[in-house]
């Protein structure tokens, strides 16, 4: 997953009529019911009311009583909310019914930031001020903590006009408010370039059958039309039935601040915790200013003495009922897995998974939701958490699963395997795990629930643990692909159940100490942290890390590698007809052969970061004495030198050419499929398939990871460092008599293309402002170097013709390297992630 930034949420909702409002609503269980959901004003209310103004204006209306009482107005379609003033609490919205486009990201569920808003009185207007919680004193005195408040910019949401008021509050008009695009839809669109659309007040509506309030929150979801006179862009004519009117649905969230007992932890960089950071101007100024607090639900065992308690209330969340079978029952038992690690933090029954009820609302705040998300092209899948913005405790964790993710892996797994499941209704139980695609692709959905979810508990990313025998759940991985007897087994792609790692974690964030024993347990706990390497180092192909990588398999990175390297080569050994469905065009075979043909790309970026590679630790002085020596550590040279070979053994000819068997299966595209999906390959020759420009698509992979400027430049002070270190000089050096060797027939063909990338390359790195001096310097000592390899005449005159193009160009550059060149476009690498 690629987890979102903290205080957001996820959730769904169905649909009902606008203006019939339900009088009660099925709940879980274990959830409190809904205060009288909408009735009308009592006359003894009315009686009782401190205030005849606010009586006159109530009492025709209908009350939807709860944390903040609402008041429908049906004749006039308006929205009345009685708010208590100075009190805090937190607000949001959020997307009840969406947009469908991946790219824009409107999805059912998703929301903008958690707000602290308190609302104040100022003659007769109500203004909702925003609270700037980044900045702040945790002080008793109130006018050290006034100093802060006054020294950073709050911001006023909203002015609502003052009607009346009694003892409980103040009485406004909040339809308006309401019926505003309080979630920005507007500035993605306008941000998107699908054009400059408003609201349209006469199209849009409370929806007051979603509309609800109970004691610890008040709901109330909108019917929000948006039109434009623009002409709107691609995204929005591909999911929109009428591209100039978007309607989607809103909600907003008025919740009560969590009630007093939360205990804040700190967070500590050798855990995976993210949460809420600030700055505390009441810390003494020979400390830090800097203060984190993880994110983690409330936990409490019931009885505290026992190494192993219940808790006193447990952490439930509910599958979306919308979820098709199998894929629900797969993502209630993926999700499950978590109850392991809060036993092994000393809870029993302390994480459950539930299906959300008929009737039931996933909007509720109160409920922990997975929810299952449709859009018009696969994308990624999201766990994030509605979270107090003071303290980091999780109110809400939500989970946005992508539910074309599963087809991705379906369509890996028939590339990989030439056995197509003809019958989509065969039992499971009759499937064989070894070639069943069904198998493997419910497989990943289980790891992807367990992956989501344990974001929504508070958890970031561990991407060294794929590498470290697949500690975390909390890592992205790659099918692990076995070869048994010359064969390709399935059976194990991914792992069960979470990892060694996710039970450490779990232990930092929820085990319960006596009183006065915290720091001195987290330090013991935390003295045991298996090896965590964070997103923002992973990710990049520049990440330094040599087991900090991302869709990467367990085991060696090198190693895994070659692995991958023959599983690719077995899996297009026979690739074909078997591959594909009945009754499919031949065309749609592209489709798979591009995962299958770059079925190596990720295990490469993994091995290449031990080039120029870097050992190290999130290391901590703790008070009594220094972190553990070394905590940096330069990747062995014969280590390196390993890796450069596998790599670079990506660029080989005999690599990079597609079988002629396979080539002669593929016609252009088929009436109806011109458009396909993402997963095609760059054409130079449409309407044919063209092998060169694929070709160029995963050497491109290869020499963005070789000759990465960051990675160039770890390798020149390196090998300054220590001679026995490779240079950048050797990489380049191999790289160059590869291509210029000489080669026949379609591989030669391949092989000048090869030496052009690499051209371009090395122009691109000695042109390039953000790289070291030196490797810009160095890169352009290659290009004379490679120049020279291609001198002298050949008799070839496609050779000759390759060279003397190669060599002008080089030239070109060299006599004014700021001078644009007009060269081909380069091929554009097929998208990859999410993977599955």
């Amino acid at each position: 997953m690629k987890r979102a930034a903290a205080i957001l949420l996820f959730l769904s909702a169905g649909a009902s009529s606008l203006l019939i409002a339900r009088t009660s609503e099925a709940l879980p269980a274990d959830g409190d019911q809904p205060i009288q959901s909408i009735q009308p004003a009592s006359p003894s209310q009315a009686r009782s009311s401190a205030s005849d103004a606010f009586t006159s204006r109530t009492a025709a209306l209908q009350k939807i009583d709860g944390f903040v009482p609402l008041f429908w107005d049906g004749e006039k379609a308006r929205l009345w909310m009685q708010v208590r003033l100075g009190e805090e609490m937190i607000y949001q919205t959020s997307l009840a019914a969406g947009v469908g486009s991946n790219p824009l990201g409107l999805d059912r569920g998703s929301l903008g930031s958690t707000r602290l808003v308190r609302f104040e009185r100022i003659g007769a207007r109500v203004l909702m001020f925003v609270s700037n919680t980044r900045f702040r004193a945790t002080s008793e005195d109130a006018n050290e903590r006034r100093a802060v408040e006054d020294s950073f910019a709050r911001a006023v949401l909203w002015s609502f006009p003052v009607d009346s008021s009694n003892a409980n509050g103040v009485l406004v008009d909040a339809t308006d408010f309401f019926l505003s695009d309080r979630r920005e839809v507007i500035e993605t669109l306008r941000e998107a370039k699908q054009g400059s659309f408003s609201v349209d007040r006469d199209r849009s509506a409370i929806y007051l059958a979603r509309t609800k309030a109970f004691p610890r929150n008040s709901e109330v979801e909108t019917i929000l039309t948006l039109t434009t006179n623009d002409k709107p862009g691609g995204l929005l004519r591909g999911v929109t039935s009428t591209p100039s009117i978007v309607t989607v649905r809103e909600h907003h969230s008025l919740v009560a601040l969590p009630e007093p007992g939360y205990q804040t932890r700190r967070a500590d960089p050798r855990v995976n915790f993210f949460g809420v950071d600030f700055y505390d101007y009441a810390t003494p100024f020979t400390g830090p200013l800097e203060r984190s607090f993880i994110a983690r639900h409330r936990l409490q065992k019931k009885d505290p003495s026992a190494a192993v308690s219940e808790p006193v209330t447990p952490i439930i969340y509910y599958v979306d009922n919308g979820v098709p079978e199998p894929i629900r029952s797969a993502l209630v038992e993926g999700a499950s897995w978590w109850g392991s690690a809060f036993e092994a933090a000393g809870f029993r029954n302390a994480f459950m998974v539930k299906v959300l009820p008929d009737g039931a609302d996933p909007m509720d705040i109160r409920y922990n939701m997975i929810n299952w998300v449709h859009r018009s092209s696969r994308g990624w899948s999201y766990g994030a958490a509605v979270i107090d913005p003071r303290t980091g405790e999780i109110i809400k964790g939500n989970v946005l699963l992508g539910s074309l993710r599963i087809r991705q892996d379906v369509m890996i797994a028939r590339g990989l395997v030439p056995q197509f499941e003809e019958s989509g209704d065969a039992a499971l139980s009759q499937l064989d795990p070894k070639t069943s695609p069904s198998l493997m692709a419910l497989a990943r959905i289980r790891q992807l629930a367990a992956h989501e979810t344990g974001h929504t508990l508070g958890l970031d990313h561990n991407m060294a643990a794929s590498a470290d025998n697949r500690a975390s759940v909390m890592d992205y991985p790659a099918p692990l692909v076995k070869i048994v007897d010359g064969k390709l087994d399935l059976s194990d792609a991914y792992a069960v159940g979470i990892g060694s790692y996710d039970k450490f974690a779990i232990r930092y964030g929820y085990s319960q100490f006596a009183s006065g024993d915290e720091e001195k347990g987290l330090s013991r706990i935390v003295s045991e942290a298996p090896l965590f390497i964070k997103d923002a180092d992973s990710r990049p192909v520049s990440g330094a890390h040599p087991l900090g990588s991302v869709w990467d398999s367990p085991g060696d990175p090198v190693a895994t590698l070659r692995h991958e390297i023959e599983v690719r080569k077995i899996a297009l050994s026979q690739f074909g007809l078997r591959n594909l469905p009945a009754k499919t065009p031949l065309s749609s075979l592209e489709e798979m052969l591009v995962p299958l043909y770059l079925h190596h790309r990720y295990q490469l970026e993994a091995a290449a970061k031990s080039i120029g590679g870097l050992d190290y630790r999130y290391s901590v002085k703790e008070a009594a004495g220094v972190a553990p020596l070394p905590v940096r550590k330069i990747v062995a040279p014969e280590r390196q030198r390993e890796a450069i070979a596998a790599v670079s053994s990506t660029l080989e000819p005999k690599f990079l050419e597609i079988p002629q068997r396979i080539l002669d299966l593929l016609p252009p595209r088929a009436y109806g499929y011109e458009e396909g999906t993402a997963e095609r390959f760059d054409q130079r020759t449409t309407p044919a398939f063209d092998p060169v420009s694929a070709a160029m698509s995963s050497a491109t992979i290869t020499l963005d990871a070789l000759l990465d400027r960051r990675r160039a430049a770890r390798m020149v002070q390196f090998h300054a460092e220590s001679a026995s270190n490779p240079s950048f000089h050797e990489v380049v050096d191999g790289l160059i008599a590869m291509m210029t060797r000489p080669e026949t027939g379609m591989r030669a063909v391949i092989n000048r293309a090869s030496c052009r990338l690499l051209s371009a390359h090395l122009m691109d790195l000695g042109n390039d402002a953000e790289a070291d001096p030196q490797v810009r310097a160095e890169a352009s000592e290659e290009l004379r170097r490679l120049s020279a390899r291609l001198a002298g005449d050949v008799t070839d005159v496609s050779e000759r013709a390759h060279r003397h193009a190669v060599r002008e160009e080089i030239e070109r550059f060299l006599a004014r390297p700021e001078v644009p060149r007009s060269r081909a476009r380069p091929v554009e690498v097929p998208p990859g992630p999410p993977i599955g």
